[in-house]
């Protein structure tokens, strides 16, 4: 079973003081705001309701404020950055909830995987599109689970969606426009753009849950919302990438429901 949350260290006292106030709140908000779509995009793949629920790439919080509105026991949630717990103890408090065992912790997957801990649910929102190793990240959740443990996941912007590039600009904007321009007209998300996409396809997620011989008992595509527009755009996309599939540029995410054969 998952251990108790640990004492905040002074390093991490010292970053949430940083925090301002104003932050707090709109990360708060934030963390409200996202919450409220994962009982449509999560539930149906994976229900904390009295699980010892892992959250991998946790971010600011959403996914455990939504562990504890849906009843979960214990919640783990791990990222590669520091999370200040401010905004999600204020937003905790906006919604009414009180839980007593989670944890924040900034460490990456395969170090969890070495604490000898085991859950009975793995959950990913909005992560896997960002995960370089699909493989090494899926293969770490094996000894992470227990008899009957499940893994809940939910990768949306796909990279050939046509919201792939998180540019917040015009549909399939990463596709038709070449690097310089899309650099030109979007300075502040470059970096972004450059070095935390995978640029994953619904096909080479699948291969690596078949590589790591994981079990599907369900998955689902999400249909991009502006597809009407994809016969206007498809010419100039072609122009840049004549390989590109159609079919890719149609599916905006993947949610699926995953498990180990020994876990069944």
């Amino acid at each position: 079973m998952p251990p108790p949350p640990q004492i905040q260290g002074f390093a991490e006292a010292e970053a949430e003081r940083r925090l301002s106030d104003e932050k707090v709140q709109e990360i708060c908000e934030y963390i409200l705001h996202r919450e409220e779509a994962l009982d449509r995009d999560l539930l149906r793949y994976g229900d904390p309701a009295g699980k010892d629920v892992l959250i991998f790439g946790g971010g600011y919080g959403n996914e455990v404020l939504w562990a504890m509105r849906r009843g979960a026991r214990s919640i783990v949630s791990i990222d590669l950055s520091h999370v200040s717990a401010a905004p999600l103890k204020r937003a905790m408090a906006a919604r009414g909830i009180d839980h007593p065992s989670f944890e924040f912790r900034q460490e990456n997957v395969h170090e969890t995987a070495l604490r000898g801990e085991t859950y009975d649910l793995i959950v990913s929102n909005g992560v896997f599109e960002h995960v370089l190793d699909l493989k090494g990240v899926l293969g770490a959740f094996r000894p992470l689970l227990r008899a009957k443990g499940r893994i809940a996941i939910f990768a949306d912007g796909l990279w050939y969606s046509s919201i792939g590039g998180h540019l917040r600009g015009e549909p399939w904007e990463h596709l038709w426009r070449s690097p310089a321009d899309v650099k030109a007209a979007h300075p502040d998300r470059w970096d972004y753009y450059c070095n935390q996409l995978n640029r994953m396809t619904i096909v080479d997620f699948l291969e690596a849950v078949r590589s790591t011989g994981l079990l599907v008992l369900q998955l689902n595509t999400g249909c991009d919302p502006a597809l009407v527009q994809l016969p206007r755009r498809l010419p100039a996309i072609r122009e840049r990438l004549d390989a590109v599939s159609p079919t890719d540029c149609s599916i905006v995410s993947i949610g699926c429901e995953l498990c180990f054969a020994e876990h069944l």
